[in-house]
């Protein structure tokens, strides 16, 4: 599983990859990462979204096993 979820994070395009990393992995808020990052708050939902839609597929496999 461990694979899996970091070869579907290496498919993601950098800023998004970043903000899934420092909202999962570091656990920041939406609020915190907005001021690492300096980008508008809105950037980072955004860039949430998109990633997760982005994962959705290729994560769908393990699923099952993780809940």
């Amino acid at each position: 599983m461990h694979e899996a979820v970091h070869a579907a994070l290496r498919t993601l395009p950098e800023d998004q990859r970043d903000v899934v990393r420092l909202a999962y992995f570091e656990g920041l808020t939406h609020s915190e990462i907005a001021g690492r990052l300096e980008i508008p708050l809105g950037t980072v939902k955004t860039r949430l979204r998109l990633a997760f839609d982005k994962l959705r597929p290729g994560l769908a496999s393990i699923r099952d096993w993780v809940l």
